[in-house]
């Protein structure tokens, strides 16, 4: 029996529309980044980790960030996404692909470790967590897992600009897939641990200030427990749209299929 092999591909970029450079914004020392690769090695199931960044001249720091922590990076198309990780998964020759998006530097390793385990024991090409919405899932909690073969099908087959830009919209709303969905029971679906705005970040570091040098290891359930008994630090959180940056992604769709009949 071949033994399936599980890579984590993290897409990056310095130039966010609503936060640039964020993924190397740090506090006590800490960068974005830093939490999110060292909170992943934890993982143990995984066999590579690497950064997708893109080609523009900005990105050159995120690539000095890769040569000094020794972690396997590739360079693509800013809004091609998909085109991104295909050829990234590619060159690495990846088997299964992880994605984890670097806005998202709480993601809970045991929550990968579990749906890799799904994902080996199910016969399905598609398995995430907080897609299709709606998901009783935090938003930062985003995982999904998908196949090379998977991942090249959409390649070539997904025409939309939201489908090249997100990467994973075609396969699970073509319905070509055999797709599944990790649900929990309760609804955590309220709080927020992703950093798109400055007011993302102030909560990061008071994050950082309390869980210390366990940041690497703090799980979802921990960090949810902090915000319940700290309200007032997620009261911001109220007024923000989550999956925001679909919003620009869909208006293009709209022309796309004008121009395009």
């Amino acid at each position: 029996m071949i033994k399936k092999k599980f890579s984590i591909i993290i897409q990056a970029r310095m130039g966010s529309s609503r936060l640039p450079g964020k993924v190397l914004f740090k506090h006590k020392n800490l960068s974005i980044l830093d939490i999110l690769i060292n909170r992943l090695k934890n993982t143990r199931l995984i066999d590579k980790i690497i950064i997708a960044k893109t080609n523009k001249k900005k990105d050159i720091k995120i690539v000095n960030y890769c040569k000094k922590n020794n972690i396997k990076y590739f360079r693509g198309s800013e809004t091609d996404v998909l085109s991104r990780y295909y050829l990234a998964a590619k060159k690495y020759k990846i088997q299964n692909i992880t994605r984890i998006t670097s806005d998202c530097p709480l993601v809970d390793y045991r929550i990968i470790n579990l749906m890799i385990k799904i994902f080996k024991n199910t016969n399905i090409d598609y398995l995430a967590n907080t897609y299709p919405t709606p998901t009783n899932y935090p938003d930062g909690m985003d995982i999904e897992i998908f196949n090379f073969k998977t991942l090249k099908n959409t390649f070539y087959n997904a025409k939309l600009p939201s489908e090249r830009e997100h990467v994973t919209i075609y396969m699970w709303k073509s319905g070509k897939f055999k797709i599944k969905k990790k649900t929990i029971k309760k609804n955590f679906s309220k709080y927020r641990f992703c950093i798109d705005y400055n007011s993302d970040f102030i909560f990061l570091k008071k994050i950082i200030n309390k869980f210390k040098e366990n940041i690497f290891k703090v799980s979802m359930l921990q960090l949810i427990n902090f915000c319940k008994k700290n309200s007032k630090i997620i009261v911001y959180q109220q007024n923000i749209i989550r999956n925001q940056g679909w919003l620009s992604s869909l208006k293009r769709d709209k022309k796309f299929l004008e121009k395009n009949g």
